[in-house]
């Protein structure tokens, strides 16, 4: 597995990575593939980007084009309290515009039969635009892991367009293992996220400070990422989200450039 291989997740380079600089960094280190927040996590939110071409999504299109880099994904609004029908079509309309055909879609709504009642026109208008919602399940948000998440799609009735992100991380820390992701039906794991962490989450963080703040580069901690890897199907989208807080002040490409590296390295291994 080389770098060209894999995708850039914007949050390795921070959470407010904006969209430009992430296809730059993905660039400069030779990722094949990136994936983009394009707009603040809830209505409202604002979203800094020094560059105003990150606010042209055709543009930003043009522009990853012009740097042979795919746009992987976007993510955009979550599902919230605040969410409505139409702050969900925007992350269609976002995908749509950059071409991407995936949107990751976290979700903070802990009414999950709201939630069940949302999805149905979310996937049909995704479906129309040639697009698929990849849902996350966290353990510090609504969707707590991976069996209550299949629950709400399969209420919804929307698995032909909606599936899993699998982040490494919140796979360990919602009590799973790599067998539950292998057991699972052909189809329904959409792209999965890889960091490493601590073996166990450490006493003085909280699951979301540890999110931000406690992922390591791959093989420099204690996840299971092997077990997951061959767990994943073949040819599962893979996105580095590694946000090592030791090198948060480094420039945004060779923080790409190092996370790339530790990539190589861990995929290098024998076995």
């Amino acid at each position: 597995m080389k770098t060209h291989d894999l995708t850039l997740g914007f949050l390795t380079l921070g959470a407010q990575a904006a969209p430009m600089e992430v296809l730059d960094a993905a660039a400069a280190a030779g990722f094949g593939a990136a994936g983009l927040r394009v707009s603040g996590r809830h209505p409202g939110d604002a979203w800094p980007s020094v560059d105003p071409r990150s606010q042209d999504l055709e543009r930003l299109r043009e522009e990853a084009g012009a740097r042979g880099v795919r746009i992987s994904s976007i993510s955009g609004y979550y599902l919230s309290p605040a969410t409505r029908p139409e702050h969900l079509l925007c992350n269609v309309e976002a995908a749509r515009r950059t071409g991407a055909p995936l949107i990751m879609q976290g979700c903070f709504e802990p009414d999950l039969a709201r939630v069940a009642r949302l999805l149905p026109g979310y996937a049909q208008a995704a479906a129309a635009a040639g697009v698929r919602i990849a849902l996350e399940f966290m353990p510090m948000s609504a969707l707590r892991n991976l069996h209550d998440t299949l629950r709400v799609i399969d209420e919804a009735g929307a698995a032909a367009h909606v599936g899993l992100l699998v982040d490494a991380l919140h796979l360990a820390r919602s009590g799973a293992s790599p067998a539950e992701v292998a057991a699972l039906a052909p189809g329904r794991v959409l792209i999965a996220q890889l960091c490493d962490a601590a073996a166990q989450r450490p006493e003085a963080l909280s699951l979301f400070d540890e999110a931000m703040q406690g992922r390591l580069y791959l093989g420099d901690g204690g996840l299971d990422l092997a077990g997951l890897l061959r767990a994943l199907p073949p040819g599962t989208e893979l996105e580095l989200e590694t946000p090592v807080i030791a090198d948060a002040a480094l420039p945004a490409a060779e923080k790409a450039r190092r996370a790339a590296a530790k990539a190589e390295a861990f995929f290098a291994r024998p076995g």
